[in-house]
């Protein structure tokens, strides 16, 4: 085994660039005896005292005695500058650094040449737009990088004949989110350009979203370029022109000054520049590529970029509900990574007990702030009744955990987003319950209640596991799978084994074991919610006796705000006196079940106008209960896979494919109640349920559930 190490110091492997410039560092020691390191760090922070919470992971890495540093600067700094990165090559004195993508003194730089590519694309720019109107979006305040693509507009627009003072500029921080919002305000003000130069891609995509969303046409009316030609570049539509940022070049190019400074470490080597190149495509009127199904190809190639990149959001925001810092700050920290979600609004409203005995519901929003209202008021405002942006979601999710209520979440999201912010509930919910027993945990020590609180809350947990074992074991094997098949390839590393082929067969096996423990997880988390309602195991809600119409009518009175801002009208009739003893919970759960399957399929969420009747009556053998609709129906093959596990007709849209699967198994093994469905396409849908008879019996477009033989 080797005795040299190559450290490689990046802020994440999850963006494109960083792949990239990891690919041409490897490439340079594919054939060296030289263990490389990666170490995805995160951007470092401005402050001094978050810094030094970071401090201790690079001692750490001293230990290591690494013969040989490569830093991506320009990423680690991305949000601090220089500053922070340099604080942190210190601790590596006397170790030979080679720094990528930003000036960085007494170092081997490796550095773009942000000049040139960006002024080749300026002139051709300027020349074809002589009298246009320009617009630059800059980076951070004081980044390099920005400011030498901005002297490179300047110059091209000066060698013109124009003067640069006729540029305006804006100030952005290469982020998505702040590109759309300045460009919103400028728009919004009464501001043009038929121009507008990104300081990157990432602003330009910000910038093209507010032009859609402003109804200004891409290239038709205004021009937009970018730089860097990222992902999002090319599976644009329209196609970002922009200028190519080198980044395996870079990298390659990185690993060969490292493996010079290994070879002679005193020797000072000067700075190394890679050269961009312009890209030009339709955000500009050049012609796209002549390629088959184009629009297609970029549709699907955008799709996996918008999944891939929402998974890095839900990261951060899961790290930040993690973080044990207030909620407020919390929420601050998550308002730009929920807007890129298509999060337009979210508020908690958490109950308060104030020492005087009253009670209170706090507000907190995406700006920390908020206000206190006495409890018994309703909290809900009226903004979230009605989507923010069209085809939002207004939801409510309430904040418990194990049978405590510290009040509830609303917000206006995509309907992609919706499944999102049900976790962000449970995750909310576990840091409120943590929380509180904090708080409390004193009094119930000097009161001896802890024991009795931890029998309760094992017993929970007990519950729950029985619930999750099958994902949680599922997520398990694939991660020990996954963790072998890594220790594998770091052998073959080691010993200079690896082949492309064993590379392209970690990929493939390493991919498909993160999206089983994703999915896992997500089945876990979704069941974690639920149990109570949908096991059909569980034992925690026992049965009662009640008036079956007057509960019935208490649940749909929790379920009419759903039917506000749309055309649906709920009819009920439910006669009285029918008295049933069975578990309410998952009466309730059937029926909402029920009611949102006829407003979700049968109206478009709302969308269509129509109406919803639940009527109750008696019957010889107990009642019949019946929920019917005349929206759009559903076709025979529907029908038939209807309680099938995950079969939906909204795949991509929301849709679970879990709602009526979750009814049959409510139904079938815990109500032992039938139920029978009757639905053509464009006929509505109706669904009959009935005490089951004590026997199985199939008939055509109706099942009948049976409680089992004891």
């Amino acid at each position: 085994m080797t005795d040299k190490i190559a450290l490689v110091l990046v802020p994440t492997f999850i963006h494109t660039i960083e792949q990239r410039i990891c690919s041409g560092i490897a490439e340079a020691f594919s054939d060296q005896a030289i263990r490389v390191i990666f170490a995805p760090l995160q951007y470092l922070p401005e402050s001094a005292a978050q810094l030094d919470r970071c401090l201790w992971i690079h001692h750490q890495f001293r230990a290591l005695q690494p013969s040989v540093l490569i830093g991506y600067g320009g990423g680690l700094g991305y949000v601090s500058g220089n500053g922070s990165y340099e604080k942190i090559l210190a601790l590596y004195q006397g170790i030979p650094i080679v720094n990528i993508g930003s000036a960085v003194p007494d170092v081997a730089n490796v550095l773009v040449d942000n000049f040139d590519g960006m002024y080749e694309l300026m002139v051709d720019i300027v020349a074809r737009r002589s009298t246009a109107r320009f617009l630059y979006l800059s980076g951070p305040v004081g980044n390099v990088d920005s400011q030498i693509r901005q002297h490179a507009l300047y110059r091209a627009f000066e060698e013109s004949g124009r003067s640069s003072t006729d540029i305006e500029v804006l100030v952005g921080n290469f982020t998505t989110f702040a590109a759309r919002t300045l460009i919103d305000a400028y728009l919004a003000a009464g501001s043009w350009a038929d121009v507008i130069v990104c300081g990157n891609d990432l602003s330009a995509k910000g910038v093209l979203d507010s032009l859609k969303a402003h109804g200004i046409e891409c290239p038709g009316q205004c021009w937009v370029t970018g730089y860097d030609d990222f992902e999002y570049a090319a599976a644009m539509l329209p196609g970002l022109t922009t200028v190519h940022f080198p980044a395996k070049a870079l990298g390659k190019l990185a690993g060969e000054q490292a493996l010079a400074l290994l070879v002679k470490p005193s020797q000072r080597l000067v700075d190394r520049v890679v050269k961009g190149a312009p890209v030009f495509r339709e955000t500009t009127d050049n012609s796209p590529p002549t390629v088959s199904n184009h629009d297609q190809n970029l549709s699907e190639q955008w799709a996996l970029i918008y999944q891939r990149d929402n998974k890095s959001r839900k990261l951060d925001l899961l790290r930040l509900l993690k973080a044990q810092v207030p909620l407020a700050e919390v929420m601050v920290s998550a308002k730009a990574p929920l807007a890129e979600l298509e999060v337009d609004q979210l508020s908690l409203f958490l109950l308060t007990h104030p020492e005087d005995g009253s009670r209170f519901f706090s507000e907190i929003n995406l700006a920390g702030q908020g206000t206190n209202t006495p409890y018994a008021q309703p909290m809900i405002p009226l903004s979230f009744l009605e989507p923010v942006s069209s085809g939002n979601y207004s939801l409510i999710c309430t904040l418990e955990f194990d049978d405590e209520h510290f009040g509830y979440m609303v917000a206006s999201c995509a309907p992609d987003a919706a499944e999102f912010i049900e976790v962000i509930g449970v995750q909310l919910s576990e840091v409120l319950h943590a929380d509180a027993l904090v708080r409390t945990s004193e009094h119930y020590r000097q009161l001896n209640e802890m024991n009795a609180r931890m029998a309760s809350l094992g017993s929970l947990v007990s519950g729950v596991a029985h619930e999750i074992n099958t994902p949680i074991g599922t997520g398990k094997l694939a991660a020990s799978s996954l963790l072998t098949a890594t220790h594998a390839l770091q052998t073959q590393i080691s010993n200079n084994s690896m082949t492309r082929s064993n590379f392209d067969a970690y990929l493939t096996d390493a991919i498909e074991y993160a999206e089983i423990i994703f999915q896992s997880l997500s089945r876990a988390a979704n069941l974690i919610s639920n149990f109570k309602l949908v096991s059909v195991d569980q034992t925690g809600e026992a049965k009662r006796i009640f008036d079956l119409g007057d509960y019935l009518t208490s649940v749909l009175v929790s379920l009419r705000h759903q039917l506000k801002g749309t055309q649906v009208e709920l009819i009920t009739d439910f006669e009285s006196g029918i008295v049933v003893d069975t578990y309410p919970g998952a009466v309730a759960q059937v029926v909402t079940n029920l009611f949102m399957n006829a407003l979700v399929h049968g109206f478009d969420d709302g969308e269509l106008a129509g109406t919803i009747e639940m009527r109750l009556k008696k019957t010889r053998s107990g009642f019949e209960l019946s929920t019917q609709d005349n929206g759009k129906g559903a076709n025979a093959a529907t029908v038939k896979q209807i309680f099938d596990p995950f079969f939906t007709t909204t795949r991509g849209k929301g849709g679970s494919g879990l709602g009526m699967h979750i009814v049959y198994n409510l139904l079938s093994q815990k109500l032992f109640w039938t139920i029978e469905v009757q639905s053509a396409q464009g006929n509505g849908f109706r669904a009959l349920l009935k005490p089951a008879a004590r026997h199985q019996s199939f008939e055509a477009g109706s099942i009948d559930l049976v409680e089992p033989k004891s």
